[in-house]
């Protein structure tokens, strides 16, 4: 994105009152968010949200997100591909299992075909100056300059944020570099495809062949087959999503019978990795949790309407919306509320045998979905480390990535990647929260067994309901888009 001088004063000039009024607020405790925001903090977020719900075309949204900045610095990439395989019916085959094993029957899809799948290998270096170029070599020599920085064996398999339309691994290399120097290891960022182009499943899809590509390197691949105990799942946001849903998939093979997954010729078996680290995952597609709204002034996301219809919709181009038309950018309205989509619809049960999980979270829109997932998977018998950070928005600590609580955030995601990886991750559930205005952090512990007092009854009704009004916007659509093209052709 440009962030040239000219740039940011189009984007703050007609903002300035804004900004100029919550400069004065803030500090005389008066502003919305003084009692828990600092003013660095709520400017940020005002700020952010003014522009995030500018609307804009998709075509337009998806290109300035996507543009590659360039490496150089201490951050090193190697960029590889990983061919589409022949025997493409295994990985297929075992989403539709699992989607069809977990779902109602009412749900529809289209199962996407198998296509080449991008990933970058990320780690940092140690004593490159920060604008030094990056090496003029081919991949395979960036992949060995890349691990001789890499001192563990942990393997971070992340998946960038941006609400599954948005963004890409260019956009979150510093993110990722920085895990990597933190636990020593090295990160492969998943360039999956986006929708609208590509509903879900295309998405799970993807983020499978990345797994089983580090399980069982195809020929030709630059990195030895890599241990599912050395592999732990994390992404921001929809990263998170997927991170969570990819580990629902293959605790859902398992409970199948599904025992490998045939993957360029070879059976590979289907294992969990060492732990999941998501930060401010996006664990509920429909968005029907209570503070999605009540915290809405703390976060720069806009809430949706009562009935789930986004505010700053983009505007109609060849992108969106989808033919034939969808009520959700990413999937069609009757998958919602499928575990696959929407992980806060899964029981407590669906969690049995999972690895680790740790999880980041502010007093941000997502709040409420990340503590009850979370809670749920520790009555599944998981053992969750969750932490959250008063009145921190979402994915905070890629916001202001120097501010003491952000670098406590990736020290304790770091710290736990590496002690799952080591075997000495938790063994039991805790959670804590950071109190805002301490210096020195001072977290609270909680009762993992009282995170949340939304019952799980609430939580089913409230998602259904959402899931309703979208497939009800979706018929509407489609009525209208059937009409139309009838009367083109006559």
């Amino acid at each position: 994105m440009d962030i040239s001088p000219k740039a940011l004063i189009r984007l703050l000039l007609p903002r300035l009152p804004l900004l100029l009024r919550t400069a004065v607020l803030n500090p005389l405790s008066l502003s919305p968010n003084s009692s828990k925001q600092d003013l660095q903090t709520e400017i940020t977020v005002v700020i952010l949200r003014s522009i995030l719900s500018t609307r804009k075309t998709m075509g337009y949204l998806q290109h300035i997100s996507l543009k590659d900045p360039g490496v150089k610095g201490p951050i090193s990439i190697a960029k590889v591909t990983i061919p589409p395989p022949s025997d493409q019916d295994g990985p297929r085959y075992a989403i539709a299992k699992a989607i069809l094993h977990l779902g109602d029957g009412s749900e529809t899809y289209t199962l996407p075909e198998i296509e080449a799948v991008q990933a970058e290998w990320t780690s940092r270096r140690e004593g490159v100056a920060k604008n030094e170029p990056r090496p003029d070599v081919p991949e395979e020599d960036q992949y060995r300059i890349l691990m001789a920085g890499v001192s563990s064996k942990t393997t971070i398999l992340y998946f960038h944020g941006g609400a599954y339309f948005l963004c890409d691994p260019c956009t979150h290399r510093e993110t990722v570099s920085q895990l990597a120097k933190l636990t020593g290891g090295r990160g492969y960022s998943v360039r999956y495809r986006l929708a609208p182009q590509n509903p879900f499943p295309a998405q799970l899809l993807d983020a499978l062949i990345a797994y089983l590509s580090l399980l069982s390197p195809p020929k030709g691949s630059f990195h030895e087959p890599v241990s599912a105990e050395h592999i732990v799942f994390a992404g921001d946001s929809a990263g998170g999503n997927l991170a969570v849903v990819l580990l629902q998939l293959l605790l859902t093979l398992q409970r199948t019978g599904l025992r490998s997954i045939k993957f360029h010729g070879v059976d590979v078996p289907v294992q969990v990795p060492a732990g999941i680290a998501p930060n401010s995952a996006w664990a509920d597609i429909s968005r029907s949790m209570p503070s999605i709204h009540s915290n809405a002034h703390f976060d720069y996301l806009d809430p949706p309407t009562a009935e789930g219809v986004a505010k700053a919709d983009p505007i109609p181009d060849d992108l969106w919306p989808a033919r034939p038309p969808r009520a959700e950018i990413f999937c069609n309205a009757s998958m919602m509320a499928h575990p696959l989509v929407s992980p806060l619809a899964a029981p407590p049960d669906l969690w049995k045998g999972m690895p680790p999980a740790w999880f980041c979270l502010g007093n941000e829109g997502l709040e409420d979905e990340i503590t009850i997932l979370a809670r749920r998977m520790h009555e599944g018998g998981g053992s969750v480390h969750f932490v959250g950070y008063e009145g921190m928005p979402h994915c905070f600590a890629m916001v202001f990535p120097t501010t003491t609580k952000s670098k406590d955030c990736f020290d304790r995601q770091a710290k736990f990647i590496t002690d799952v990886v080591n075997g000495t991750g938790p063994k039991s559930s805790e959670a804590v929260w950071v109190k805002a205005f301490t210096n020195p952090l001072e977290p609270r512990q909680l009762d993992f067994e009282h995170l949340s007092t939304i019952t799980d009854e609430a939580v089913s009704e409230a998602i259904e309901k959402m899931r309703n009004h979208a497939i009800r916007r979706e018929q509407e659509a489609l009525q209208k888009w059937n009409e139309q093209r009838s009367r083109a052709k006559l």
